[in-house]
């Protein structure tokens, strides 16, 4: 029996040429490793390599992946098999966490990584009154409809773009009944059921239809913005790095800076290049003994961007010394001793120095980036 491979069209941009060079990548969901073919120079280009980087839930048309530090985009599927079984395993919902569980989010972000699901775009972002009213639109003249407009513009919301096997439905069954009275009843194991208070303050939302989440998602993701608060001057970045993500441990860790009272005011899901991280951490070059591991760890999946509404030097105590060994021993309730393991894979970068707080925040939230 033949072994079972998808084959999809990429594309990646090599920036030293400034040209988009189209490849073949196949991949093996038996071992997970990947293979590209050179589709111009007609050549494997990449031999079949194991790639912890790529997964099949990722294998959908138009995201990007990172296969060894180099960023594909996926362009198309190139056989009827291919299509058919990724289309069906990495089907995309839109969720959202409503204001009144933003100060506990990463209580419900480990719910969700908890099911299985997989965080491809994520925001915290402001919707206005028109915007919540054209999103709603569906409710319009119906009782509850001026309260649901009005209470969803009110503050921050949590815009997620989830993947999973038959995303709409899942994330449906998890968010649990509409009013979380019934839901404590009859599933209380839900979104709604462990963080609900009523049928408008319901903790979260989540796309009914397959048509529904592409016009959600385009309407959010397509047309606003991070929040960002440039009022409150007083800002250290948090920069979550991939293996946190790859480990399921996102949740976890924006649940530590909660309960530590530590505010958070932006969140964005960004992925890296290899120039992206190698332009940010510049001045980290000639410091850090083992910058090119460094760098290339950032550009080897998403990483999640946190603004604190903090001092910069109290939030880089709580993150701990750079190193997890030695921040196990001298603090060990530290985010780098609870969430680390090594130098490369220390959970987090925080702002060092006071003056570059909001330069390194304004990187990832305002348009002043490469990132935007």
């Amino acid at each position: 029996m033949e072994e079972e491979k998808f084959a999809i069209s990429v594309e990646w941009y090599d920036e030293i040429s400034s040209l988009v060079r189209p490849f073949i990548l196949f991949y093996y969901p038996s071992d997970r490793t990947v293979e590209m073919y050179d589709s111009k120079q007609k050549k494997t280009f990449l031999k079949r390599s194991f790639c912890e980087t790529v997964s099949e839930i990722d294998l959908y048309i138009g995201n990007k992946v990172s296969v060894f530090g180099r960023e594909l985009k996926l362009i198309e599927y190139l056989d009827e098999v291919t299509r058919n079984e990724l289309t069906r395993k990495s089907e995309r919902t839109y969720a959202m966490l409503k204001p009144e569980v933003i100060p506990k989010m990463g209580k419900i972000l480990s719910f969700i990584e908890g099911k299985g699901f997989k965080f491809n775009r994520m925001m915290l972002t402001k919707i206005s009154a028109t915007r919540a009213a054209e999103f709603y639109k569906e409710h319009l003249g119906r009782p509850f409809y001026e309260k649901l407009v009005n209470y969803i513009s009110s503050g921050p919301v949590l815009a997620m773009e989830l993947l999973a096997p038959s995303a709409v439905r899942y994330w449906r069954i998890n968010l649990g009944p509409t009013d979380p009275v019934v839901a404590r009843s009859d599933a209380p194991n839900t979104v709604r059921g462990l963080f609900g208070t009523d049928t408008t303050y319901n903790a979260a939302h989540g796309s009914d239809s397959p048509e529904a989440a592409a016009r959600e998602l385009n309407l959010i993701f397509n047309n606003l913005s991070s929040h960002y608060e440039s009022s409150y001057t007083i800002k250290t970045l948090c920069l979550v790095k991939p293996h946190v993500l790859q480990e399921g441990k996102l949740g976890a860790l924006i649940t530590a800076i909660q309960e530590n009272k530590f505010k958070i005011s932006s969140v964005k899901l960004q992925r890296m290049t290899l120039t992206d991280a190698d332009q940010f951490f510049l001045a980290y070059k000639g410091v850090w003994d083992d910058y090119p591991a460094q760098i290339k760890h950032y550009s080897s999946g998403p990483s999640v961007a946190l603004s604190i509404d903090a001092d910069v030097n109290a939030f880089r105590e709580f993150v701990g010394s750079f190193d997890p060994n030695t921040a196990g021993k001298l603090q060990p309730s530290s985010l780098r001793a609870r969430f680390g393991y090594d130098t490369i894979h220390n959970a987090i970068h925080c702002t060092d120095l006071p003056d570059d707080g909001a330069r390194e925040v304004e990187f990832f939230f305002k348009d002043v980036g490469s990132l935007h």
